[in-house]
This record gives structure tokens, C-alpha cells and sequence, in this order.
């Protein structure tokens, strides 16, 4: 806020962090009177979309920013030295409107002619804070993204990456920064295992295991050439054999499609899930980090939670300005959702045993009360008497329902990292 005005820099971001309405749905008109109802300021539609302007772009980002640098600390029973950090990253793109074509605009047959965002999203496992929430062109890919950001992984940090993501030069970055990285072999490498300097024979591998029952298997191996070779762990897991038929069965329809066909190796290699690290054993162990990378679908989840519950995804072609901060803004009141999220769920670790609160629920049922939480925010009602209010009675029905042969997630982050 540069000048004296009756519409409030806090006015401003509340009406679209606690709007009732989708933004898809959401009018100027709708914000007015927000304003208005909470605030008992009287603005116009003109006034309020001439807000809209880069500068109120970059103070809700800033404002996002800043809550997602604000850490919380619970007192927790995992063992977490190994690693400063334990970082799952990933992105998903989402239609707009033609109308924002030129600042969002589509790539290839996706989108069909709409325009088309990409969201680059991180999570710290270890702390529980967003590292990255990014809109971005979906013409910059995650291998390109991933290229420029390597300038911010630090000393001690474990990076969990889809496919997507990865690329030599990213793998000799990370352990260039003395950090650490765990994700699926790439297709396009051809390791050699280090014991015996020669390519890995995957068919024989295969027939290998099954002859020795063996459900895992972990080998030291060599990928790249020259000053550019990485030395790390690969660790193959056989794939159920119905699992590898379909596998086949895509990749063959895809090869029609192109018009080439599938070789011997890229079969023998879809009998496996092949994972990378450069994480030594005594702090990773062979049996976990199949299981820890598999905690990546955690994120795709939170991101369709995002979805469901506050239609990230749904826009209205409105100007770029609008767009950006109503987006921001959204943004911003999930990560009050998250720390909400946490500090419940650091309860469940002291209190209930060998239970966690379900994410789903939590967030569904702080959607229901979301005028509470405003209140909250805006200091009408103390912290701990929203908790008291809102939250005792009901800890029991958001925990977690534990499913017969199958860990949650916070069971298989206890099994790798408590002491």
C-alpha cells in the first residue's frame, strides 16, 4: 500500500482467499461484496479491477512466499539426520481459457487450442513446508525447469523426482552440491555394473532372481561416459507378470502409432521397476528405497485433493493480473490448510498409536468451515479457542482408516527414518 485508501491491502487478499465461489464462478461483483460484508468498505467493480495490476501480483506472491518460509516445529519421533531435507518435487498442467493464450500459451495437440499452465510443486517431507508452488508456461518442460533450479539444492538434501525431471546433467548436479537424489533409471541409460565392468544383462537378471526367489535385487553401477560417469546404487524390483503384459501391451500401441517396434531390451527392462540413488546403504536400505520413492504418489494426491476440494483448476478468463493473484491467493489458503493439516496430525503421533489423520478429510472438513478459519486468521477468535471450538470433537472421525496388507504412508517414513 503506497497511499491512504479505504480498500485495505488484507481486504484485498481475503476476498479471494475465503471466497465462497470457485474462481471459475467468482465476479468482481461477488469480491465487492465480500469486501463490503467482512470489512464494511463499499468498492466498485471498476475500483477493484484496476487492483489487478503487476503489483498486486507480486505482493500476493510475496505474501505466499512468506507463509511458506514460516516453518512450523512439532516435537517428532523420527529420526531425520541423514538428511537435511527429503524433497519430493512434481507439476501438473491445467487448461485456461483461450483468452490467456498469449500468456499461458498451448503446446502441441494438448489443450486443444486452449491455453495451458504448468504448476511446479515441492514438499520437504522432513519439515512439512512447501519448497516450490510455481505457475509456469507448459512450454518450459520439468527437464528444463529442472536444469535452472539447480542452483537450489543445498548441502544434505535427498530429491525424489519423476522421470520427467531427469537428465545427466541434472543427476552430476546434485552431486556436484554434495546432495543426493533417488528416481527411476532412465531408458536412455545403459548402466554397467561396476563389479564386473560390463553391461547389465536385464533378461538374465530376471531368470537370476526368479531361480533365487529373490523379490529385490541391488547392484553398484556405472552410467555416462568419461569425466561425465556417475557411480550409484541400482536397485530392481520384478513387476508382477500381469503388470508387465499391460506395460507391454501400451508400449506396443504406442510403437504402432509412431510406427516402430518394441526391441528385446526395452522388454526385459519392463520387467522391473529400476530405482537410482547415490545414497549410501547404512543411511537407505535396499528394501526402502523402492518404498520411499513410491511415497511420490502422496504429492499427485495432494494435488488432486487441490482439485476436488478447491477447484484450483477451474478459471474464468479474466485478465492476467486477476488471474495470478485469485491463483496465488487460492494457493495461499491451502498452505494455511497444510500447517492446519500438520499440527492436527502432530497430535496423532503423541496420541494414537500406530495412527495418522487422513489428509482427505482434514481437508474436506476445514472446507466446511472455512468462515471459522477466516476468523482465525483475522484475529477475531484466538488460535486455541478455534482449536477447542472446531477441532477436539472431532479428531477421532479425520484419523486415517488403516487398510488390511497395505502401510500408510507416515508408517513407511517411520520404518526408514526412526531411530
Amino acid at each position: 500500500m503506497k497511499r491512504a485508501s479505504k480498500l485495505a491491502p488484507e481486504h484485498f487478499l481475503e476476498c479471494m482467499m475465503f471466497a465462497e465461489e470457485e474462481h471459475g464462478q467468482l465476479s468482481l461483483q461477488d469480491s465487492c461484496n465480500d469486501i463490503l460484508l467482512h470489512n464494511g468498505v463499499r468498492v466498485s467493480k471498476v475500483a477493484l479491477h484496476k487492483r489487478f495490476n503487476d503489483n498486486s501480483v507480486d505482493f500476493v506472491r510475496k505474501v505466499l512466499a512468506r507463509q511458506m518460509l514460516a516453518k512450523m516445529e512439532f516435537s517428532s519421533q523420527r529420526d531425520w539426520s541423514g538428511f537435511s531435507a527429503v524433497i519430493i518435487s512434481d507439476s501438473c498442467k491445467f487448461q485456461l481459457p483461450k483468452g490467456l493464450s498469449e500468456a499461458y500459451p498451448p503446446i502441441g495437440r494438448f489443450a486443444a487450442g486452449n491455453s495451458l499452465m504448468n504448476m511446479q510443486y515441492a514438499l520437504d517431507l522432513k519439515s512439512g513446508s512447501w519448497r516450490t508452488l510455481e505457475f509456469r508456461q507448459a512450454r518450459e518442460n520439468d527437464q528444463g525447469y529442472s536444469g535452472t533450479h539447480l542452483n537450489k539444492i543445498e548441502k544434505g538434501e535427498l530429491h525424489i523426482r519423476d522421470l520427467g525431471y531427469i537428465t545427466h546433467t541434472y543427476l552430476l548436479g546434485v552431486i556436484r552440491r554434495e546432495a543426493y537424489f533417488l528416481n527411476r533409471l532412465h531408458t536412455s541409460c545403459r548402466p554397467v555394473e561396476v563389479r564386473t565392468g560390463k553391461s547389465i544383462n536385464l533378461t538374465q537378471k530376471h531368470q537370476q532372481m526368479i531361480a533365487g526367489k529373490q523379490n529385490i535385487s541391488e547392484m553398484l553401477i556405472t552410467i555416462g561416459k568419461g569425466n561425465e560417469t556417475i557411480e550409484c546404487r541400482l536397485v530392481a524390483v520384478p513387476v508382477p507378470r500381469q503388470v508387465w503384459e499391460e506395460r507391454i501391451r501400451k508400449a506396443n500401441i504406442q510403437a504402432k502409432r509412431q510406427g516402430y517396434t518394441l526391441t528385446e531390451e526395452y522388454k526385459s527392462r519392463a520387467r522391473f521397476s529400476l530405482f537410482i540413488t547415490n545414497v549410501e546403504s547404512d543411511k537407505l536400505q535396499t528394501e526402502m528405497v523402492a518404498e520411499l520413492y513410491r511415497l511420490r504418489w502422496q504429492i499427485e494426491l495432494m494435488f488432486k485433493s487441490w482439485k476436488s476440494l478447491f477447484g484450483i483448476h477451474k478459471v474464468r478468463a479474466v485478465k492476467k493480473a486477476r488471474l495470478e493473484c485469485q491463483l496465488f491467493a487460492k494457493l495461499l489458503r491451502i498452505v494455511v490448510n497444510w500447517k492446519i493439516y500438520r499440527f492436527i496430525d502432530s497430535i496423532a503421533e503423541q496420541r494414537f498409536k500406530d495412527r495418522s489423520f487422513s489428509m482427505w478429510k482434514v481437508f474436506k472438513y476445514l472446507r466446511t468451515i472455512t468462515e471459522s478459519i477466516r476468523e482465525m486468521v483475522t484475529k477475531e477468535i484466538s488460535v486455541l479457542k478455534w482449536y477447542n471450538r472446531y477441532i477436539i470433537q472431532m479428531i477421532e472421525s479425520l484419523l486415517l482408516e488403516p487398510k488390511k496388507g497395505k502401510k500408510a504412508a507416515f508408517q513407511i517414513l517411520n520404518e526408514i527414518f526412526r531411530v
